[in-house]
């Protein structure tokens, strides 16, 4: 199997990465953006005065499990995000919009080091340098597979909370493996499409979204369990994953994405159209007939550094504060997004709070960016302004 995504002809349906758009010839056809077309409508057609809610989510259980993987980058502090959330205020959050909570725990550090079976030969998997630490990550988002399949075959929304971005190969397989027709929403800086061929630091947290849509030539020593899991449940498929607020792309993993069928809008498209109509194309491209269980990977560097302090990958240029919760926002008015994960948080990198602001939420007693965190996670369940 080569490395990568089949190459293929680029039509006027796929967005990519870095398209120069020429005011003549914009890359895609823009939707007309008004207050009927958009999903908070202002007024019923029947009744004009009289506004239109939308409906929130049914609440049900949110099963919260905790991923402090580390492994898959070289900074520490990381790991301590699942605990900075707990005694931030996340349950009480949860509560506060009638969800009920189930804290799973964490991933134990026992399960992450269980022997793995045989495998294929040692000559088919990938050299141990080309993906580092592999047997550490792949045995600990192994665990985040097992739990959280063990949840959403409950039909619980499963909050995964890392750790680095590696563990979302964990929580997307493990939720395909009951909603086998996933559809990905995938927030980052970054692609995190980089394959061990192609990725220039080796660390697998640029490479969880390509390892999970097939992208990998080889096995992974470590991720004999994908090998399992992939026997019976195919990979994500391209064109139901939406890439969302990049701006720090590698020249090879630009090429990966701009010959795949992966739905790319950088922060470029969203100071053009705007981060409501950016999400009608992402969720009419990945759902185009709306009827898909949504997953959300949002990797906290997808944010202003000026909001979100406290991560290793910071880069200039992301998403305002408004702009990260619409994200949210507008995915639960889905009322199909099940399971959602919030990554990259690295509690000893970040701030603490230096004024507390009307409409704060006082039971949300953390730094700054483990607040924001536990404020989208908020958002995604339904939260709103009035």
């Amino acid at each position: 199997m080569a490395s990568g995504p089949p190459r293929r002809i680029q039509t006027i349906s796929s967005h990519v990465v870095g398209a120069t758009v020429p005011e003549q010839a914009p890359s895609m056809p823009l939707p007309p953006v008004s207050p009927s077309s958009l999903p908070f409508g202002l007024h019923r057609p029947d009744e004009p005065s009289r506004h239109q809610w939308l409906e929130k989510p049914k609440a049900g259980t949110v099963a919260l499990v905790g991923a402090p993987l580390c492994e898959g980058q070289p900074l520490g502090g990381v790991n301590m995000a699942p605990g900075a959330f707990r005694n931030g205020g996340l349950e009480r959050a949860v509560r506060n919009l009638k969800w009920d909570f189930c804290d799973c725990g964490d991933v134990r550090e026992d399960a992450r080091a269980e022997p793995q079976g045989p495998g294929p030969a040692s000559d088919m998997y990938y050299p141990p340098e080309m993906v580092k630490n592999s047997v550490a990550v792949g045995s600990g988002v192994g665990a985040v597979h097992k739990l959280v399949s063990q949840k959403a075959a409950d039909g619980k929304f499963v909050l995964t909370i890392g750790g680095d971005h590696s563990v979302a190969a964990g929580s997307i397989t493990g939720i395909m493996k009951h909603r086998p027709q996933l559809a990905v929403v995938w927030i980052d800086a970054h692609g995190d499409c980089n394959t061990p061929e192609t990725s220039p630091s080796k660390n697998y947290h640029g490479m969880p979204l390509a390892h999970v849509m097939g992208w990998f030539s080889r096995p992974v020593r470590g991720f004999e369990w994908y090998e399992e899991h992939t026997a019976t449940c195919p990979p994500l498929a391209e064109d139901q994953v939406a890439l969302i607020a990049l701006r720090d792309v590698d020249q090879t993993e630009r090429d990966l994405l701009r010959n795949s069928g992966v739905h790319v809008f950088t922060m470029s498209d969203i100071d053009r159209l705007g981060i409501g109509a950016v999400m009608e194309l992402a969720l009419e491209r990945i759902d185009p007939k709306g009827r898909r269980p949504l997953h959300l990977s949002f990797d906290i560097d997808s944010c202003d550094p000026s909001i979100a302090p406290g991560t290793g990958t910071k880069a200039r240029g992301g998403l305002s504060y408004r702009e990260a919760h619409y994200i949210c926002e507008r995915l639960a008015v889905t009322r199909r997004l099940g399971s959602m994960d919030i990554v990259e948080v690295n509690p000893e990198l970040d701030k603490h709070t230096e004024e507390d602001m009307h409409g704060d939420d006082p039971d949300i007693r953390a730094t700054e960016t483990v607040r924001l965190g536990i404020e989208l996670v908020a958002s995604a369940l339904g939260k709103t302004i009035v």
